[in-house]
């Protein structure tokens, strides 16, 4: 039953995990390994299985706040490369580019973006990472964060604030950028 369960959220799980971990795949790799034990553990206090995304993201961002903590305590050193089969799966999921300019705008932007995230409190891009990119209503985030829930709507609202500011899309350029999609 665990295992069923786990398997309908990994996907966004990983992701998320690869956010909080700023894209190191050993590192996201860890905490789900670390997530998924502690969620195994613990599988027999979830009273509803309606309840398991939201339980299984508190799980994820409970065990990324500890990791944090004690890496702060205990600072590691840490060497990132990409094996070889982590290059592998690099080469066979790669696909020509339908137009450079294209390719490059979604580049641009995609890097805008993360650094605009990266540029933000820690507490800030949290709550925006799992409002806005995971789904869960401010409520769940209040409860997986354990925070007020006035205290997720005014960090949201100032992550976006932020993003908007960091983030300059005139009218001209959505204007142009919908004509070419479209």
């Amino acid at each position: 039953m665990f295992e069923e369960v786990l398997s309908g959220h990994f996907d966004a799980l990983y992701r998320t995990a690869l956010r909080l971990c700023r894209g190191h795949e050993a590192d996201a790799e860890d905490l789900m390994q670390e997530v998924a034990l502690r969620a195994f553990r613990q599988f027999h206090e979830l009273r509803e299985i309606e309840a398991a995304r939201s339980w299984f993201f508190t799980t994820l961002m409970r065990t990324h706040l500890n990791r944090v903590r004690t890496a702060k305590r205990h600072p590691e050193i840490a060497i990132d490369d990409l094996d070889d089969t982590a290059f592998e799966r690099a080469l066979e999921a790669w696909q020509a580019p339908d137009a450079p300019d294209r390719v490059f705008d979604r580049a641009r932007l995609a890097d805008q973006l993360e650094a605009a995230l990266d540029a933000l409190d820690p507490a800030l891009r949290e709550v925006v990472w799992l409002v806005d990119v995971e789904g869960f209503r401010q409520r769940e985030v209040a409860t997986m964060l354990r925070i007020p829930e006035g205290t997720v709507a005014s960090r949201l609202y100032r992550a976006r604030r932020e993003l908007r500011e960091r983030l300059p899309i005139d009218r001209a350029q959505r204007r142009h950028r919908t004509q070419r999609e479209g």
